[in-house]
């Protein structure tokens, strides 16, 4: 499986656009070499500030398989759960503190049925996410950006 920006590379710089020093919005997102199995794909987005807990910005699971990116802004494909930044089951857009490059995470998975969920969308966590996909990950793909805030 491979995983891309459609404006920025792994290991790579994430642009101003998808933080808070700009619009905000979502960034665009392609995958392809899916395996012949999979039913569905789910992605998320996430870092680890200095103090340790996890911030969640992007909780999306439910992608059709014959969607093959995400265009900037997407709203409509997939189903969101919620981040960790305001508990909206939106993307939400990193605004890290503190000077230095901050390093974010982008995962993709290809599974072979959607997640098992118990808990309505406006409750689904990554953690919830990760719980549902067990079994079902056939292949994944991390992407690495980093981001100073100016």
């Amino acid at each position: 499986m491979t995983f891309a920006g459609l404006n920025f590379a792994d290991k790579g710089l994430y642009p101003k656009l998808y933080t808070c020093d700009s619009l905000g919005i979502s960034p665009g997102l392609q995958w392809s070499s899916l395996p012949a199995a999979t039913k569905s794909i789910a992605i998320t987005m996430y870092h680890f500030p200095p103090t340790g807990e996890k911030h969640v910005y992007l909780v999306l699971y439910n992608i059709p398989t014959t969607t093959t990116s995400l265009p900037d802004n997407s709203r409509s494909i997939g189903t969101f759960g919620i981040n960790t930044v305001d508990g909206k089951t939106t993307y939400t857009p990193p605004c890290s503190q503190g000077p230095g490059p901050k390093v974010y995470y982008l995962k993709a998975y290809a599974l072979n049925a959607n997640p098992t969920i118990q808990v309505s969308a406006n409750q689904v966590t990554m953690d919830i996410l990760v719980a549902g996909m067990a079994g079902k990950v056939l292949d994944s793909a991390l992407m690495t950006v980093t981001y100073t805030r100016p």
